[in-house]
C-alpha cells in the first residue's frame, strides 16, 4: 500500500510539475516567455522592452509570450531601476526569462534572469502559473517612451560588458 502511494505521488509530482509543454514559436521565429512569480511588489508595473521597441507594462503575477525574429536581442525591464539580459536567440526556439522583483529604495526593482530548463523547481512554479492563468496582455502600448528608451539604452552602453547573456541552448518544448 505504502509503495504504490508513493508510485501515484511520484506521477502525479511529475505530470503536475513538467506536464504543460511551451508554446512554440512561427517557423523561423523565436518566442520568449516572460514570467514574474512572485507577489512582491504586484501592484507596482514593470515595463518590458526589446532594444529600442516598448512591449508595455504589467504588474502582479503574470506572464507573457513574445514572439520574435531570431538573432541578437537587448531585452530589458524597468521599474525604480533597469536591468537588461542579452543575446542571440536561435529560430524555432522557445526561452524563457524570469522577472523577479526585488526591494528598491522606494518601490520594487527587477531583475531579469533566463531560465535553465533542468531548474526543475522553477519549472514547478511556472508551470503551476501557466495552469491558472492564461498569458496577460500588456497594457500602455500607446505610451510615448521615446525620451525613456533612449536613455535606458544609454544606461546599456555603459553596462554592456556586465550584462547577462542568454544562452541559446537553454530552450524548451
Amino acid at each position: 500500500m505504502k509503495k504504490s502511494m508513493v508510485t501515484i505521488l511520484t506521477i502525479f509530482i511529475t505530470w503536475y510539475g513538467f506536464g504543460q509543454e511551451f508554446k512554440q514559436p512561427s517557423e523561423g521565429k523565436s518566442l520568449v516567455y516572460f514570467i514574474r512569480s512572485s507577489g512582491t511588489g504586484a501592484l507596482i508595473n514593470f515595463k518590458y522592452f526589446d532594444g529600442d521597441r516598448y512591449l508595455g507594462k504589467a504588474s502582479g503575477v503574470n506572464y507573457f509570450i513574445y514572439e520574435c525574429d531570431p538573432g541578437a536581442h537587448i531585452f530589458w525591464a524597468a521599474a525604480e531601476n533597469r536591468d537588461f539580459i542579452k543575446g542571440e536567440l536561435q529560430p524555432d526556439a522557445t526561452y524563457v526569462i524570469e522577472v523577479r522583483p526585488t526591494m528598491g529604495a522606494f518601490k520594487a526593482a527587477v531583475r531579469l534572469h533566463q531560465v535553465s530548463p533542468e531548474n526543475e523547481k522553477m519549472l514547478r512554479k511556472i508551470n503551476k502559473i501557466r495552469a491558472k492563468r492564461e498569458p496577460s496582455e500588456l497594457k500602455g502600448h500607446d505610451e510615448d517612451l521615446a525620451f525613456f528608451i533612449e536613455n535606458g539604452l544609454k544606461r546599456y552602453d555603459k553596462i554592456e560588458n556586465e550584462v547577462k547573456v542568454i544562452n541559446p541552448n537553454w530552450t524548451f518544448k
